[in-house]
């Protein structure tokens, strides 16, 4: 399996969970936007806070296109406060496991699981308990067209460093897709299918089958 399709499982969906950087109270980012940003705009951009804030838990399929054409899918499962799963069908071997704590990276084909700190990571800013749009990230730009909001946004810390664009349906607010573009102009889509939201989701899903305590001891 291609590494650049391995690359962009963390690529394509960390970043795009990036803009639920949660704050409580309106940071920098917030008042720079709403400086910049007409009436219309800002309310366009509550109203998806709003929206995203309703999202205590969710499902869906989604299709993945590489700048290079390549196409991997799979299933993303998240319940807040602090849980994930994101699971690439074959033949892409990975599997991400938010457990409340920590986020695995377990590629199946390597044999290999990198651990990180969920609320470290923007694949944790999907599960935190209130969304802001703030703090870490700066929205660049809102458009409103053809039924569809657009809501780009960089790291304040690194402007350059590459964009996220959320793509929604405006009536009623649904995420459909997002969009990354890296800093070197690369594009790679992320669609969603079949979007549940706020259904039941056993704890099980969340449960990381850690290989690695499963490996037999050496002396």
């Amino acid at each position: 399996m291609p590494l650049l399709i391995r690359a962009a499982a963390l690529l394509c969906l960390a970043p795009a969970l990036a803009v639920w950087l949660a704050a409580a109270q309106p940071t920098q980012a917030q008042q720079s936007a709403s400086a910049v940003f007409d009436e219309a705009a800002q309310e366009t951009l509550a109203a998806v806070e709003r929206y995203l804030n309703g999202l205590q838990t969710l499902r869906a399929d989604f299709t993945q296109v590489g700048p290079k054409g390549e196409v991997a899918e799979g299933v993303i499962h998240m319940r807040r406060p602090g849980l994930l799963r994101v699971e690439y069908a074959p033949p892409v071997p990975v599997l991400i496991v938010g457990d409340g704590l920590w986020i695995h990276y377990h590629d199946k084909e390597l044999g290999q699981v990198n651990d990180w700190f969920i609320y470290e990571t923007p694949l944790g800013a999907l599960t935190r308990e209130v969304t802001r749009f703030g703090e870490d990230v700066e929205v660049t730009a809102i458009e409103e067209r053809d039924g569809r909001i657009e809501i780009t946004v960089v790291h304040e810390d690194d402007p350059r460093g590459g964009s996220l664009t959320l793509i929604l349906d405006a009536e009623p607010l649904r995420l459909t897709h997002w969009r990354v573009t890296d800093a070197q102009g690369l594009v790679t889509t992320v669609s969603l299918h079949g979007l549940k939201t706020n259904i039941r989701l056993p704890r099980q899903l969340f449960v990381f089958d850690d290989p690695r305590s499963k490996r037999p001891q050496t002396r």
